[in-house]
């Protein structure tokens, strides 16, 4: 990871505010990165994950929700305020300015509009629709912008206040949309299952793209696995009901890790050899079929030996 400090920050709703990052002073320069690509901060003991909102020579742009609003509960955003040290690691995912998806529906809840965001800005869609949720009314990140590209790009967008109305029936909405429809979605682990349940139970076909991911199959694991680590020399072994990566941690291999739910992508490793049961919602379909990487947070090994690259 490396050393940046917070040049800005602005309010963009009660909930949500938006910083711009540079590299510390005397330190390298923060990687290259694509708009939509997410990143991990260190922010004092704490990591979480979050959507560049744009990437280049002026630094990192991102949105974080701090629902607590300086709360001391909230262990993160107190202490981003402008001139904080963190530290940065490199970009990840793919769903991004650069994104190849012909897509045709985007749904969104809270800040994952912002790699929605991203793949609006980069001007290669035309005629989608957008259902976006948040809750409040005075919250929707970013609407002005959604609006002004609906009107150039022949969107539109349909807007949706959990604390008025409840949550939305997410098969419901992914019945509203036609057959052959490429669908894009961002939002909590909860919803992007709900909405895989329904495009997969919906009896004309759909697509859909969550980071470029989607389920992989399940196969049955070995009850326990030796792993060992190539880079660390660090080689052990763990019973498979324990994550592997709160056993990685326990035998001082160091993985960044955020979420914990196999939805961010922080804890991505690379496998040298081995069978993975996928179990994220990060990886693509080939990749998960060539199981050079792993989520460990939430995937495991099938067989009994496992090598990674760390």
């Amino acid at each position: 990871m490396r050393a940046a400090v917070v040049r800005a920050a602005s309010a963009l709703t009660p909930t949500v505010t938006r910083y711009w990052l540079d590299g510390a002073p005397g330190a390298e320069p923060l990687p290259a990165a694509v708009p939509g690509q997410h990143v991990t901060l260190r922010v004092g003991p704490r990591l979480k994950t979050f959507t560049l909102l744009s990437a280049g020579a002026e630094g990192y742009e991102l949105a974080v929700r701090n629902r607590h609003r300086g709360d001391q509960a909230d262990r993160l955003s107190p202490r981003l305020h402008v001139g904080a040290p963190l530290r940065v690691s490199a970009p990840g995912g793919r769903f991004t300015a650069e994104s190849a998806a012909p897509f045709t529906h985007f749904l969104a809840a809270g800040v994952g509009i912002n790699p929605v965001l991203a793949v609006l800005a980069g001007g290669r869609l035309r005629d989608w629709q957008l259902v976006y949720v948040d809750r409040g009314a005075r919250e929707f990140p970013f609407l002005g912008r959604l609006r002004e590209l609906a009107r150039e790009q022949n969107g539109g967008i349909v807007t949706l206040d959990t604390a008025a109305a409840g949550r939305p029936d997410w098969a419901e909405v992914v019945a509203g949309t036609p057959a052959g429809a490429v669908i894009g979605v961002c939002g909590p682990a909860a919803m992007v299952a709900q909405v895989r349940e329904a495009v997969a139970g919906a009896p004309e076909a759909r697509t859909l793209v969550n980071d470029g991911a989607a389920d992989g199959g399940c196969e049955d694991v070995a009850p326990s696995v030796e792993v060992e680590c190539a880079k660390t020399g660090i080689t052990f072994e763990t019973a498979q009901h324990q994550p592997l990566l709160d056993a990685l941690h326990r035998n001082g291999v160091p993985v960044p890790s955020s979420c914990r739910q196999g939805i961010c992508g922080t804890c991505e490793v690379e496998v040298r050899t081995g069978r993975i049961d996928h179990r994220d919602e990060v990886l693509t379909d080939q990749e998960k079929a060539e199981s050079s990487y792993m989520i460990p947070c939430v995937s495991k090994s099938i067989g009994t030996r496992l090598v990674l690259n760390v």
